[in-house]
Parts: structure tokens; C-alpha cells; sequence
């Protein structure tokens, strides 16, 4: 009997028609250890089914708290369906917090959770993020262990909670920013020549190839803050970065990585830059993959503006330099065309619009069109067969003019389509300052920086 009732374990087609054969099988006294183990391998197959359908969570190589988190899903969720209820919410924070995350902020508070409550009332709080947590101390806070303890029963070292330092994938996240800042301090402004043995070993990592995943996420989670502040990755500063890191992934291009880290171990890493990547880690997921999921999901065109165009970082496109031959060279043809027919002039412009000059400034910019970044816009256009970006190079004073300087790099804006069609035919008005356009357009005024060029 025992082995018919395992052969209708392995062949139960959902979750619910599960639970009701567990409860058949309880009801009749049936349950031998091995129909016991049977059934738990099927929740949890049911469990990690539903993770990766409801999250998009990468799966592979989890913890061994993470692999009992995913576990446990299948029963919770039976148990909520058991009541009439759902387990949208519990959903919906794992795909936003990612596993560890999820557990720490549920368990946090001052209320037992929702999910404790159901579990135990089950006889089944080994389930629970609670006793995982205890489990496996070592992949969560001080902060999350001491309510675990609390909610299970355990006594506390402490009356109070250890202060809120965040989750322990951001507190590893916070050491790294502070040794890094101190390295870069030490270096003038210079990350590079160390491994990632060596920021394992500051986490105490002895051994990556047990802890390369944790470190691997804590140096994705401060590639996509840098990301968010438009500099290069940190992670890349590193002598051998990870191997699996910055994969193609099915997309049509791929991440340049060797200009990339060029231009990670040759930016100066200032205080102030190091800061703005520390606040914008703090407000990430723990799991570095579901902002970097949703972010190329939704704006992959705008991540690969920022991995092609950081050898010239995004603050610093404004100072893009033009060689001085070339500028030497515009500054020649420009005395030329004083007296040539307008026609002429215009075909010289277009040349240098689209052009080598042309080409080199778009991509300085990160093929964006700077009216849409002084809007807070993203950029539209599409991808042309060269995998570039298309955006198109405008002379702010046109040539025709005859202006001294028209020709100049300086005189250059880059525009998507649409901009550039408004510049010469809509209602736009242009003010020049030695380092800047100010446009008023569509009752908005921007302040655009005007390329730079090497006058050395």
C-alpha cells in the first residue's frame, strides 16, 4: 500500500489535490517516514515551482537558508488555500526583497507575522522564517535573529533589539563601501590592484568557493548603485572579476567589458562619489538580480548607454575633447567657407555631423540626447544594425551663419530625432555661455553643457 500511495505522491498534478491527499492519508493513519518524506519533497517541488513563476527568482546555488525558504513556500501557501486565503503578499515580497531580504523584514517587527502564526497553529513552525533564521544565524542580522528568538521562545543576550543597521547583505554591502573609501583615500582617488579574495577576506570569507555567491551579490548589488549614478563598476576595479558576472543573457549585445573596467580602475573615486553610491545601495533589494532583471527588462537601452559610454564617465560627458589637429583643422575650414555659397556650407556641416566628430561626440554622451536628460527624460529612439544607439549630432549656430566657432565641437549638441526636429522648426530659443546652452522650450527652460575641447 505504502508504495501505491508514494506512486500518487509523485504523480499529483497541483497543490491543492496534494493537500487533500496528505489529509486522506492522515485520516486513515497511513503515514509511514517515507510517505512523510514523499510529501514534504512534493510541497517543496510545488514550492519552488511557484517561487520561480510569481518572482523571476534566479534559483541556482541558493543557501541553505534560501533552499529552506523556497521549501517551505509550497506548505505555507497549501495551508493559506486550506483557509481561504492567499499568499499574494508573501509573493510579492520575495520578488521585491529577493529570499534572505524577504525573511529579515518579515521577521523584524514588533508583531509575530502572519506567516509564524499559520505555520505554528499547523504544528509545522519549522517552516517558519523564524526557525530558518535561527538555523542558519550566519545569513542574517543580529536584528533578525533577535526577533526570531524572541518569537520562538529563545532567550536574548539583550532586553532590546540590536539597533536597525539594515539587512546583513547591506551591512557586508556598508563594509565594503568603507574599505574601499579608505583604499581610495589612501590611493588618490584609485581602485584597483586588489582581488576579491581580498574584500572576501574582510567578510570573512575564507573561502570563496563557498561564499563566491554571497560576494558575488554584494558586488552586483554596488555595480547597480554605481549604475544608478552613472560611474563605473565597482566591481570591476577588482584583478580577476567574477566569471559569470556581466553575461550575455540572450541579449543582442554584449557588455563591453574590457572598457568598462579601464574605465572602472582609472576613475577617481572621490568621497562624494562613494557616497552617492552608498545611499543608492541602501535602497536596494538584498538580491543584486532583481533590480538588474527589471532594470534590462524595462530600460535596456539605457544600461547600454551607460556600460558604452563610461570611458567617458556621465558627468564628465560635458568635457568630451575633440584631438587638437581635428580642432585645428575645423578652425581652417571655417575661414574657408566665410565666402562660400550657403549650399557649400551646409554639406561641410552635415559631414561633420555625421561624421567621425559627430560619431565620437554621440558616443561621449552615452548616445543620449542631452534636451531629454536636462528633462528627466529617457531618450527614445531605436537600435541601428550596428548595435548603436540612434541619435543625431546638431549645430546649435548653424554654419550658415558665419559664425567664428560654428564649427567647433563646442557648437555641437546631441539630439535624439525628435529634439533635433524641434530645434530647426519649433518654437525654441537659445542662450550661449562659454560653458553652456540654456534652451526654452515648451514653456521649460534647461541648461545643457556645451562640449569642451583640447585647447593643450
Amino acid at each position: 500500500m505504502a508504495q501505491d500511495i508514494l506512486a500518487i505522491i509523485g504523480g499529483v498534478p497541483s497543490l491543492g489535490k496534494l493537500d487533500t491527499l496528505e489529509r486522506n492519508v492522515q485520516a486513515k493513519g497511513a503515514g509511514t517516514p517515507e510517505i512523510e518524506q514523499a510529501l514534504q519533497d512534493k510541497y517543496a517541488e510545488f514550492g519552488r515551482i511557484m517561487v520561480e513563476q510569481k518572482t523571476g527568482l534566479d534559483l541556482a546555488d541558493l543557501s541553505s537558508a534560501e533552499k529552506r525558504i523556497v521549501n517551505a513556500i509550497g506548505r505555507y501557501v497549501a495551508l493559506q488555500k486550506r483557509d481561504g486565503k492567499n499568499a499574494e503578499y508573501t509573493f510579492r515580497i520575495l520578488r521585491n526583497r529577493g529570499l534572505i531580504d524577504a525573511a529579515e523584514v518579515s521577521v523584524a517587527r514588533s508583531k509575530v507575522t502572519q506567516g509564524f502564526e499559520t505555520l505554528n497553529q499547523a504544528e509545522m513552525r519549522a517552516l517558519s522564517f523564524e526557525q530558518i533564521i535561527v538555523d542558519n544565524p550566519e545569513e542574517f542580522s543580529a536584528r533578525a535573529l533577535w526577533y526570531a528568538n524572541r518569537t520562538l521562545g529563545v532567550a536574548n543576550e539583550s532586553d532590546k533589539p540590536p539597533a536597525d543597521l539594515g539587512t546583513l547583505t547591506q551591512q557586508r554591502t556598508e563594509r565594503v563601501l568603507d574599505w574601499l573609501a579608505d583604499r581610495a583615500n589612501q590611493h588618490s582617488g584609485a581602485l584597483n590592484l586588489y582581488s576579491n579574495a581580498d574584500v572576501g577576506a574582510l567578510l570573512g570569507f575564507d573561502d570563496l568557493t563557498r561564499h563566491g555567491r554571497v560576494l558575488g551579490n554584494v558586488q552586483s548589488r554596488l555595480d547597480f548603485a554605481c549604475y544608478q549614478a552613472g560611474v563605473p563598476p565597482l566591481g570591476l576595479c577588482v584583478v580577476e572579476y567574477f566569471a559569470n558576472a556581466w553575461s550575455r543573457e540572450g541579449r543582442r549585445w554584449a557588455f563591453p567589458v574590457p572598457d568598462m573596467r579601464l574605465a572602472a580602475q582609472t576613475y577617481n573615486w572621490s568621497g562624494s562619489t562613494l557616497a552617492k553610491v552608498r545611499a543608492n545601495a541602501r535602497l536596494l533589494p538584498g538580491q543584486a538580480a532583481i533590480p538588474w532583471r527589471k532594470e534590462l527588462n524595462e530600460r535596456e537601452t539605457y544600461v547600454r548607454r551607460w556600460a558604452e559610454g563610461l570611458l567617458i564617465p556621465f558627468e564628465q560627458a560635458g568635457t568630451a575633447t575633440i584631438p587638437q589637429p581635428v580642432v585645428e583643422d575645423l578652425e581652417k575650414t571655417e575661414r574657408k567657407l566665410l565666402t562660400r555659397p550657403p549650399m557649400v556650407r551646409e554639406r561641410v556641416s552635415k559631414s561633420i555631423e555625421r561624421g567621425s566628430i559627430g560619431a565620437r561626440l554621440k558616443r561621449a554622451n552615452g548616445f543620449r540626447c542631452q534636451i531629454c536628460d536636462a528633462l528627466g527624460l529617457e531618450t527614445v529612439g531605436f537600435i541601428k544594425l550596428n548595435g548603436e544607439p540612434y541619435v543625431e549630432a546638431h549645430h546649435a549656430t548653424p554654419v550658415s551663419e558665419l559664425e567664428i566657432g560654428s564649427l567647433s565641437a563646442t557648437n555641437i549638441m546631441i539630439l535624439c530625432a525628435n529634439h533635433h526636429r524641434q530645434m530647426h522648426y519649433g518654437n525654441v530659443n537659445i542662450e550661449r555661455t562659454a560653458a553652456t546652452f540654456i534652451l526654452t522650450l515648451d514653456e521649460a527652460r534647461i541648461t545643457i553643457r556645451r562640449f569642451g575641447q583640447n585647447n593643450g
